[in-house]
Parts: structure tokens; C-alpha cells; sequence
């Protein structure tokens, strides 16, 4: 829903790249090491034979298919070389991604350490796929507060496991979307992520009242709704329809409510009457009242392109 637009100079990206080279406790070599050494054997020196490790950790979104493809019809390809029997030909696919698997382990160490650096480096608050909830929440664990803050695999690490690392294939997002809804369902359209992703300008929120309405004056939330409605193509109908954004949105119709009370309580009159009174300009009146937020900062605050998108409604901005 909310566009990930983030730019990673060099110094970042050598100090996580650094990172992936250190040894852990379960392996005594690096990531890089131990990827490098799995390539000298077959069918790996085969498979990965022109791609580096730093290739899969920086692959960028729009490349990541092609990647995905290449990778995944060579595995296919060794397993048709080796066996005739499907029943094998699976087996070797399995055992081959199995060891890819031990390599690019996200859990444990990488997994506080790469949280520890989006939450950081990129100050990440609220879920990309919803922006409903913050993406760092914390829950109680032997008496102290721990911080639980989640990344989705947009390519899932079961399925393409030479990916559980791979910077730009981790999305912040919160519990539900992650965990309760996406799962391993692969979208049809690019990770937010991506320069081609265009949710947050192709899709909006619309207002509709019931006809009972009239100049605004809406007595309940029961008398609203709020679709979210895509402009000259259904691109990401299945992105609304995975993350459940029209039914849980509909939950929260009470911050469209309370904006059209402001909107009938403030008109452009009463709040230059209050620019008078205080001193401030009666448009950061109106960006309290409203809380209008601007559209670089979307990714700061939960509902934020709820509420942009009604204010664009509402002639508020």
C-alpha cells in the first residue's frame, strides 16, 4: 500500500554486507564462505556458477524474478540430467534447496541483526502491505519487553531459501499481514519496494455516503463507506484482496467520520476566523484539525493514506 522508497548509500550497504561475512555459532565460516564452498560442488558449481553471493544478498526488486527463474529452472534442469524418475527428480530438488537452506539462515543472529538494521538505518514504523499497524511491537518475554519487530519475505525463504537474506526480498510489515494473511502467497505485482510499484498513486480510497447525506452532515459511521478503488486496471486486486484491506479498513471508518465532523464544524471561514485569533496560519490549523500528513512522510504514521486520501475528498489539501 505504501511505497518503500528508500536510498541506501555505500557505507550502509559495505557495513551489512560486512555483516554477512562474519562467522556465527552455528556456522564456523561465514555465509559468503560457506556459499562460496558449496559452490565448488555439484550441482551447485552448475547452478550458481555466474552468481556471486553479493549478487542474491543486493539482487534489487525488479530483478529478482529473473533471478528466481534462472536459478530455479537450473535446479530443475541438473534434477532431469541425474534422474529419469519424477519421484527422484523431486527428491534431488528438495535435498538441493535443503542445503541452500543451512546457508542462508535467517533465523537467530541474522535475524535481530537485520531487524536491528531497518529499524535503524531506514527508521521503518508502519507495515508497507497495511499501513494499519507499527511494525515493531513489543511483547512480554520473562519479565522484559521485547521487541518484536517483523519482516515479511516477499519471495518466501521456504520456497527460493538463497533468498531469506537478500536485503531488497525483506518488507517491513506487521503480524497480520505477514504472518496471518500473506504467508507464502506470491502477488502478482512488485514489492512495494520496487520503482515500478505505484499501489499508493494507482489505487484510492473513495467516499461514498448513503443518500440519506446531505452537505456533509452524517449522523453515523453506519451511513460511510470507504472502498479502495484502482483507476484503469485491476492491478492489484489480488494485493487488496490478500491483505483484506476493503473488510479491515471498513473497522476503521470512525477516523473518516471524525474528519467529516471537522470538515463541517471548520470550513475555510471559521478557520481564518481562528488565524486571526491566534496568529497561526490558518493552514497549520487546518494540518492539526485534519492531521493532513504529507505524502513523504505516509510511511510514519498508521492510516496515513486513509486519511490523505480522504482529505484529497474533502478538497482539505
Amino acid at each position: 500500500m505504501i511505497k518503500l522508497d528508500y536510498k541506501l548509500d555505500k557505507q550502509i550497504l559495505e557495513c551489512l554486507y560486512e555483516r554477512m561475512l562474519f562467522s556465527t555459532k552455528l556456522n564456523k565460516m561465514s555465509v559468503k564462505k560457506n556459499f562460496d564452498k558449496l559452490k565448488e560442488k555439484y550441482p551447485y558449481n552448475i547452478i550458481f556458477f555466474d552468481i556471486s553471493f553479493s549478487e542474491i544478498i543486493f539482487v534489487e526488486p525488479e530483478k529478482t524474478r529473473c533471478l528466481i527463474n534462472t536459478i530455479e529452472l537450473r535446479i530443475i534442469e541438473q534434477s532431469k540430467v541425474k534422474f529419469k524418475e519424477m519421484k527422484k527428480k523431486k527428491k534431488f530438488i528438495y535435498e538441493a534447496k535443503g542445503e541452500l537452506k543451512k546457508i542462508f539462515k535467517y533465523e537467530n543472529k541474522f535475524q535481530s541483526f537485520i531487524s536491528e538494521f531497518f529499524e535503524k538505518e531506514l527508521e521503518t514504523r508502519t507495515c508497507y502491505f497495511c499501513n494499519i499497524h507499527y511494525v515493531n511491537e513489543y511483547k512480554v518475554d520473562e519479565k522484559e519487553y521485547k521487541n518484536e519487530f517483523t519482516l515479511d519475505h516477499y519471495y518466501d525463504k521456504g520456497s527460493y531459501p538463497y533468498l531469506a537474506l537478500s536485503l531488497y526480498n525483506l518488507i517491513p510489515s506487521c503480524y497480520v499481514c505477514n504472518s496471518k494473511l500473506k504467508k507464502s502467497i506470491e502477488l502478482d505485482v512488485f514489492a512495494p519496494n520496487s520503482e515500478d510499484f505505484d499501489f499508493h498513486k494507482r489505487v484510492k480510497f473513495k467516499l461514498h455516503l448513503s443518500k440519506n447525506c446531505k452537505d456533509l452532515n452524517i449522523k453515523s459511521k453506519a451511513d460511510i463507506k470507504i472502498p479502495l478503488k484502482e483507476n484503469y486496471s485491476n492491478k492489484y486486486e489480488k494485493y487488496i484482496e490478500v491483505f483484506k484491506l476493503n473488510e479491515r479498513y471498513e473497522a476503521h471508518k470512525d477516523i473518516v467520520f471524525e474528519m467529516l465532523q471537522n470538515a463541517e464544524l471548520y470550513p475555510e471561514s471559521r478557520l481564518k476566523e481562528l488565524q486571526d485569533l491566534t496568529g497561526i496560519p490558518y493552514q497549520q490549523i487546518k494540518k492539526d484539525i485534519f492531521n493532513l500528513i504529507d505524502d513523504a512522510d505516509l510511511s510514519k504514521q498508521p492510516f496515513s493514506k486513509l486519511i490523505r486520501d480522504m482529505s484529497d475528498e474533502l478538497g482539505l489539501r
